[in-house]
């Protein structure tokens, strides 16, 4: 398991040089990019993860692959990382990144789980009203979560705003059950 100290120095080497090269937010959507073909795509990840294969191997594919579609810097980190033999600790990479870039872009990520998926207009409304209220820009991270019954709960750093359906049942169940035993108490 890869200590989560040594994902922070790559992400922060990355993110040094993307922001030195005024790169941070293409940098950001590129490394997106791959991590979700990284995490997507299950004979990527195989080959990727599979310590079998040389790193020039891999850096051909990843040439190949992405070429073109991202920058050289992100290939090039690419490229390190296969080195290294650190494939399998991307995804922990990218989130060290992110939360690098965003602080350094003034946005906060606010994760929004709702029943149903949002609809366009209504993610547009909450990511406004949200903005106003934090004073920063905000990215949704929208997951479906059909125990919620309705409504909405959404996360912002350790704060969780729950106005789930089921979080309101399960308020009124605890009072009907205070209720009673108060009655029964009485």
């Amino acid at each position: 398991m890869m200590n989560h100290a040594v994902a922070r120095r790559y992400a922060r080497a990355l993110f040094e040089l993307a922001q030195e090269k005024g790169l941070l937010d293409q940098v950001n959507r590129e490394l997106e990019l791959v991590v979700s073909m990284y995490e997507t795509d299950s004979y990527l990840r195989a080959f990727m993860n599979d310590q079998r294969i040389s790193p020039s191997q891999k850096r051909k594919v990843l040439a190949s692959v992405l070429e073109g579609k991202v920058s050289p810097l992100v290939l090039h980190f690419l490229y390190v990382v296969v080195q290294k033999r650190r494939e399998p600790h991307l995804p922990s990479m990218y989130r060290a990144f992110q939360d690098l870039a965003n602080e350094a872009m003034g946005v906060v990520e606010v994760e929004v789980r709702s029943a149903v998926p949002l609809a366009e207009e209504t993610a547009r409304n909450l990511e406004a009203k949200l903005t106003a209220k934090l004073g920063k820009r905000v990215k949704l991270r929208t997951q479906v979560a059909p125990e919620l019954i309705g409504g909405l709960a959404v996360r912002v750093g350790d704060t969780l705003m729950d106005g789930s359906v089921r979080t309101r049942l399960r308020r009124m169940h605890e009072r009907l059950i205070s209720a009673q035993s108060n009655v029964i108490e009485g």
